[in-house]
């Protein structure tokens, strides 16, 4: 299992909060959302080769299954019975999945854009595209990384100085660590087929001018339909592009629930 990499807030009363970032990210994805700080104690935690996250070159480390147990066990490691847990993108994913694998250590949930979290059963050519984007990260590195949309240098909505702070951090994530993500983690990320059994409370914070994951949100509302869903003025990474909002959102739904 690897050892995923925690960002803890200093021991309080205040309740924990689990935010895990997206591909190409690290913990300071949630470096303006500090009025979460007001309400929780924040466990900004790292995927594998991201931030201070090792990466290993074993399969089954990388499974959806794995990454999950590896975020049950910062949650161990830290003595937490019951958290709040919040993802965003490929990150989303994972938060979903645990909290239908494990919803007796979820009081509530919260996550934002996450279209891989919610994709159909990759079709043969979607492996050839995603095979394809693997041996361009093999073959040209770094180089490759900003050839994806993602990559937080063409992030055109974020403040300045957070856009540099990630795109460093980007472009210093493991490219063994990124890879084995996309070669082990992505086909089996999505849990579509799941979704509509979710038993924790569920908010969708959704960055209406993502028109790609506008079907997504639809989706969500018409199978979870006790899920709130806060529509935002903001793209994929909603977090950073309205902190101040998403905070907000967050915040007034989690404190219905409580430990």
């Amino acid at each position: 299992m690897i050892e995923l990499n925690a960002d803890v807030d200093p021991i309080s009363e205040k309740p924990p909060l689990l935010l895990l970032h997206g591909m190409m990210s690290s913990r300071n994805h949630w470096q303006l959302n500090e009025g979460l700080a007001r309400h929780f104690r924040r466990i900004r935690v790292e995927l594998p080769g991201h931030g201070l996250s090792p990466a290993t070159d074993e399969p089954l480390d990388y499974t959806p299954d794995a990454l999950v147990a590896a975020l049950d066990h910062v949650r161990a490691r830290l003595g937490i019975d019951r958290w709040y847990i919040c993802g965003q993108s490929f990150g989303a994913a994972l938060t979903l999945r645990y909290a239908l694998d494990r919803p007796e250590h979820v009081i509530a949930q919260a996550f934002s854009n996450a279209s891989a979290a919610f994709r159909t059963t990759p079709s043969p050519e979607w492996h050839m595209e995603n095979d394809a984007r693997i041996a361009d990260m093999q073959q040209h590195g770094r180089e490759a990384l900003r050839r994806f949309r993602f990559h937080p240098a063409h992030a055109r909505r974020f403040q300045s100085d957070i856009r540099e702070q990630l795109t460093h951090d980007a472009d210093n994530a493991s490219l063994t660590g990124i890879v084995n993500l996309f070669r082990f983690t992505l086909p089996d990320l999505s849990i579509r087929s799941r979704f509509g059994s979710t038993p924790v409370p569920t908010l969708l914070v959704n960055g209406r001018y993502e028109r790609a994951f506008q079907p997504v949100r639809e989706y969500v509302a018409a199978t979870l339909p006790c899920a709130r869903i806060a529509d935002l003025d903001g793209g994929h990474s909603i977090n950073v592009e309205q902190p101040v909002l998403f905070d907000k959102e967050v915040s007034s739904f989690f404190m219905q629930f409580t430990c």
